[in-house]
């Protein structure tokens, strides 16, 4: 599949997370920190979450194939902190249950907005945690491969801004879904001061940096 972002990148794997589920930030110039607030803000106050590096970054569909849920208008968590950050993953783990929404389930308390496409192949490509009014397309409408879908946004049960990303077998039965493995086409990894190209592979190692060109 295509990388669904672009520009540089850091690959996270948050705690609980399946081994084929990906969560992408962004990090500064320095490549240090995840926005302008500093940590002790993050610790002992709240850094507004819209000073992340990645907030409002464009996301594109990583297959050509047709939206099967587009669900907006869940809203953003406005700021972030340690405490937010612990009580918000203990329910994404541990306490979430997703609630009946007519004949679907209702992922939005945990997923945030979110966009679930099924490509040519038949597989579910879903991207997660969207901001708040971003989302640029509809259920039941066609889309390409690199079409702009959405942006970054910190909805839903998130520990701060970022796109979570991974790809879906089925969700006729959402109780019976599966998370399947993937590689990206092609990308770009740092290594050292310079930057290699990948053809088909994933990032591996928590913190790797990653870029796809416009």
């Amino acid at each position: 599949v295509d990388f669904p972002l672009r520009g540089e990148w850091i690959y996270l794997r948050s705690f609980g997370h399946h081994p084929h589920a990906y969560d992408f930030v962004k990090i500064g110039n320095n490549r240090k920190y995840y926005s302008n607030g500093n940590l002790l803000s993050y610790i002992f106050g709240r850094v507004p979450a819209n000073i992340f590096y990645c907030w409002s970054a464009p996301v594109y569909s990583p297959v050509a194939g047709v939206v099967i849920k587009a669900n907006d208008g869940w809203p953003d968590n406005k700021v972030v902190n340690l405490a937010s950050t612990i009580i918000l993953w203990v329910k994404a783990t541990f306490l979430f249950r997703p609630a009946k929404d007519g004949p679907d389930l209702d992922i939005r308390p945990n997923a945030g907005n979110y966009i679930m496409i099924q490509s040519e192949s038949g597989f579910i490509a879903f991207m997660a945690h969207m901001r708040s009014g971003s989302i640029k397309v509809k259920t039941g409408q066609q889309v390409a491969e690199g079409q702009a879908v959405g942006e970054v946004g910190n909805s839903g049960n998130t520990t701060m801004p970022h796109l979570h990303f991974n790809l879906f077998d089925q969700i006729n039965d959402p109780y019976q879904a599966k998370v399947i493995p993937f590689v990206f086409r092609s990308f770009e990894r740092r290594n050292g001061n310079n930057w290699e190209s990948v053809q088909n592979n994933t990032p591996k190692i928590k913190g790797e940096a990653i870029r796809k060109q416009l």
